[in-house]
């Protein structure tokens, strides 16, 4: 018998997108799923619309709770699941109708306990702008965790061979999930959630097949966390740095570990200063100051052999080493970081 897949969608504030990321699920090619819709407190018809769904399918399970965020929302979705393998979606996003029976055919009737699939990014009005898409190929025991999470914590310094750390358009065992009581951090806490996630996760799997399907469209919402101007956003990915190369220190990856969240520290950080832009050239300068005297950043530069870089990103780690503050500053209000 084909196994329950449980799919966990958090809504908070998505009626623009969230009839068409219902439709695509309620209309996959794969019939044996439930699907569970978390109204985060929403102040829209994001809940009205999730209770529709609710009594016109009887796989769609609709609930209501107070605001928490994407992480805890989750965790509570998960509490409620009945499914033997667990994947969730993003509600501003949709999927292609064999999305899951491609993540199902990965499992490979068992002998796979994990799938991940690669993704297509969209635009607001659904518009292609790239497709990721992996290799087929199978890690076991100990490679899951030294050759395929290290990629999840970012690029090596002189490759691009970093593989998304995101949840969705991923299958996960509820067995691993259950047995080991693994919960996910809030997004409020620690800015990268899912990547604490995986981390914990994958060191309890063993066998996790990638598939070559990019089946999951992931759209580039305006409105979303990654894409608003929040000022304590580099405070937050330094906090981030320092919480994951704590958290990985006794591990058997840890040096090659910190060089990756190092690089993906770096690429935060010229975000972080690109979004600078919205304020005003003052402002901007002060920030941007306090980012480049900030003690963590200065030493994961110096650790780091910046030599391996790109001539973009070397360049640009050499303009923060060296303090040129107002050259960033005036790059960033020229929008060309």
């Amino acid at each position: 018998m084909l196994p329950l897949v449980s799919i966990i969608v958090p809504v908070y504030n998505v009626e623009k997108y969230l009839i068409e990321c219902l439709n695509s699920l309620v209309n996959q090619t794969y019939s044996n799923i439930e699907i569970l819709l978390i109204d985060d407190g929403s102040k829209d018809s994001s809940g009205e619309i999730c209770d529709d769904f609710a009594a016109k399918y009887k796989n769609v399970y609709s609930y209501h709770k107070k605001n928490s965020g994407l992480g805890l929302t989750r965790n509570y979705g998960m509490g409620l699941i009945k499914g033997e393998y667990v994947t969730f979606v993003d509600s501003d996003d949709y999927l292609d109708k064999n999305a899951i029976s491609c993540l199902v055919a990965g499992l490979d009737k068992g002998k796979n306990d994990t799938v991940i699939g690669g993704f297509t990014k969209v635009t607001d009005t659904g518009k292609k702008l790239y497709v990721e898409k992996y290799s087929s190929q199978i890690f076991a025991e100990k490679d899951i965790y030294t050759k395929l999470l290290v990629k999840m914590l970012g690029s090596s310094p002189n490759n691009h061979d970093s593989i998304r750390p995101s949840v969705w358009n991923t299958l996960y065992s509820v067995n691993i999930i259950k047995k080991n009581k693994l919960s996910f951090v809030s997004e409020r806490e620690l800015i990268s959630e899912d990547i604490v996630w995986d981390t914990d996760y994958y060191r309890f799997c063993k066998s996790v097949q990638i598939i070559s399907a990019a089946t999951y469209y992931y759209r580039l919402n305006p409105t979303s966390l990654t894409q608003v101007y929040k000022e304590d956003r580099f405070q937050k990915n330094v906090y981030f740095f320092e919480y994951m190369t704590k958290k990985l220190r006794d591990s058997i990856i840890y040096e090659e570990a910190k060089q990756r969240l190092s690089k993906n520290l770096f690429i935060n950080v010229r975000t972080s200063i690109s979004q600078e832009k919205h304020n005003t050239f003052r402002s901007g300068y002060d920030h941007i100051k306090n980012m480049c005297n900030n003690l963590t950043l200065e030493q994961a530069i110096e650790n780091y052999p910046i030599k391996k870089l790109g001539k973009s990103q070397l360049c640009f780690i050499l303009m923060i080493k060296y303090k040129m503050i107002g050259v960033l500053t005036a790059l960033s209000k020229l929008g060309v970081m």
